[in-house]
Formats: C-alpha cells, sequence, structure tokens
C-alpha cells in the first residue's frame, strides 16, 4: 500500500463512516451513563407530585366533610327556623281573625 492509498483511506468515505461510529458509541456511551440518573431523578419528582396531590386529596376530603357537617347543622337550624315562623304566621292570622273578620274573607269589603 502505498503513501497516496492510506491517504484517501484515512480522508476518504471510510473514515467518515469510521468517524460516525465512533461519535455515535461516545454518545451512546454518555447516555448510557446519564439517561438512568435523569429517569430516577424524573421518576422521584412524579413521586413528590403524586404524594402532594394525596396530601392534597385527603385536605379537601377533610374540609368537605367539615362543610357537610356544617350544611347538616344548617338544615336543623332552618327547619326550626321554619316551624317557628309558621306558627307566628298562625298566630298573626288567628289575632287577625278575631281583631277584623273582613281580613280573612276577600268577599267582604271594607
Amino acid at each position: 500500500m502505498d503513501n497516496a492509498t492510506i491517504l484517501q483511506i484515512a480522508t476518504g468515505p471510510v473514515a467518515a463512516l469510521a468517524l460516525c461510529i465512533l461519535a455515535i458509541a461516545f454518545v451512546a456511551r454518555w447516555l448510557a451513563t446519564h439517561l438512568p440518573q435523569w429517569v430516577d431523578r424524573h421518576l422521584k419528582q412524579i413521586d413528590r407530585m403524586v404524594d402532594s396531590h394525596n396530601e392534597d386529596r385527603q385536605m379537601y376530603k377533610a374540609s368537605l366533610n367539615e362543610v357537610n357537617k356544617t350544611l347538616i347543622t344548617l338544615h336543623g337550624d332552618v327547619g326550626e327556623l321554619q316551624i317557628d315562623v309558621k306558627a307566628m304566621r298562625d298566630d298573626m292570622n288567628r289575632d287577625r281573625i278575631y281583631l277584623d273578620p273582613r281580613s280573612v274573607d276577600p268577599r267582604i269589603t271594607r
């Protein structure tokens, strides 16, 4: 082999192919060492997000339970007030009939 043939092999398509193979091997080796770290970091971040979501969900459930209890209490209070208002209305109607019978019967004109 003479120098011209060696120079052509070193600078021609064979050298380009060898350089590409070496570059791909270097990138693959570099990714093989760094990719697991990135994946682990990403998975840990997702785990933290899921844990945070679970905590938020528990707080949301607790607050909904408190709102439900308060609503039940208010419903009971409103029910008692409705009974009181009906009793007051009946008393007022009874007093109105007693004082002025025309207020109950619309046929009676004033």
